[in-house]
C-alpha cells in the first residue's frame, strides 16, 4: 500500500515523464558546450580509486568520453535511447570502446561492480521522491564495490536557487547551420514537495528567416543538507567527503552546490 501512494503522489506531482529536454541530444550538447567545472574533481577520484569505472545517467557520454581517452574502461547507463545512440556515435567518430547501457537508474542490473561510480551535472535532481532516490541508492550499492566510491552533485537548496532559479536570464546559442538558439525560462517552487518546475522556450531562429519553436518542461528535486546526511545513512551510506562547489571549497550556506564522495558503510 505504502509503494502504491508513493507512486500516486509522484504522478500528481508531474504531469510528464521529465525526460522532454533529452529527446534532443544535439541540442543538449549545444547547450552542455564549454562545462568542464566537473573534470577535475571527477578525474582525481578516478585515478585514486581506478576503473573500470561506471558513468550514471551519462547523458551524450562528456565524462565517459573524457575518461575514456584517458584509458579507463567506462560504462555508461542512460535511461534516454536517443542521449545513447548520440554518444555511440561520439565515441565512434574518437575510435573509443565504451560500454553504452541503456537503463533506468532506480532499476538497472549489470551484474558487476566498480571501484569508482559518478553521476554528474545535478542529476540526483531528477529523482523526485524519496523512493526514487531510495531506489537509485540501492542500485548504486548493489554495483560497488566494497572499497569504492560513489561521487554525486546536486544544488544546494539556497534562496538564489530556489527562488531566482537556474538561469534568469535568456540564453543564446549559435546553431550548426549559423542560426541562433534563444532560450527562456520560467519556473516555481513547491515548498511542500522540494520541487522546482521549469517551462523553458526554445526558439531556433535558422538563415533565410525560417523559425521553429519548442517547450519542454522539467522538474528538480531540491534535498537539503541535513536531509541528505539522513538519506544517505539509512541507505547504507556514510559520507567520506563533501563540498559546495568543484574547487572542492567546504560546504556552506551560501554554495551553489552540495558534492557528495561516499561509500557504503
Amino acid at each position: 500500500m505504502a509503494h502504491n501512494n508513493e507512486r500516486a503522489k509522484e504522478k500528481m506531482m508531474i504531469d510528464h515523464d521529465n525526460l522532454e529536454e533529452f529527446r534532443d541530444p544535439e541540442t543538449f550538447d549545444l547547450e552542455d558546450e564549454g562545462y568542464y567545472d566537473d573534470y577535475p574533481l571527477t578525474e582525481q577520484w578516478a585515478r585514486s580509486l581506478g576503473g573500470p569505472l561506471l558513468d550514471l545517467a551519462c547523458g551524450t557520454g562528456r565524462m565517459a568520453l573524457r575518461l575514456a581517452a584517458q584509458g579507463y574502461h567506462v560504462t555508461g547507463v542512460d535511461i534516454t535511447p536517443e542521449m545513447i545512440a548520440w554518444a555511440r556515435q561520439k565515441a565512434a567518430k574518437q575510435a573509443l570502446s565504451i560500454d553504452w547501457v541503456v537503463a533506468d537508474a532506480r532499476t538497472f542490473h549489470l551484474q558487476r561492480q566498480f571501484p569508482f561510480i559518478y553521476m554528474l551535472e545535478n542529476v540526483f535532481q531528477f529523482f523526485l521522491t524519496r523512493h526514487d532516490q531510495e531506489a537509485m541508492l540501492a542500485r548504486v550499492r548493489e554495483h560497488l564495490r566494497p572499497e569504492g566510491c560513489f561521487l554525486f552533485e546536486t544544488r544546494n537548496p539556497t534562496p538564489r536557487n530556489l527562488l531566482v532559479g537556474r538561469r534568469p536570464e535568456p540564453q543564446t546559442f549559435t546553431l550548426p547551420d549559423g542560426g541562433r538558439l534563444v532560450i527562456t525560462e520560467q519556473h516555481y517552487y513547491d515548498p511542500m514537495t522540494q520541487i522546482q518546475h521549469y517551462t523553458r522556450h526554445f526558439t531556433f531562429l535558422h538563415p533565410g528567416g525560417q523559425q521553429e519553436e519548442k517547450t519542454l518542461r522539467v522538474a528538480l528535486r531540491y534535498v537539503f543538507p541535513q536531509e541528505m546526511e539522513a538519506l544517505l545513512f539509512y541507505n547504507g551510506f556514510q559520507i567520506r567527503t563533501c563540498y559546495g562547489n568543484w574547487q572542492q571549497e567546504p560546504l556552506a550556506a551560501t554554495s551553489p552546490s552540495m558534492i557528495y564522495v561516499c561509500q557504503a558503510r
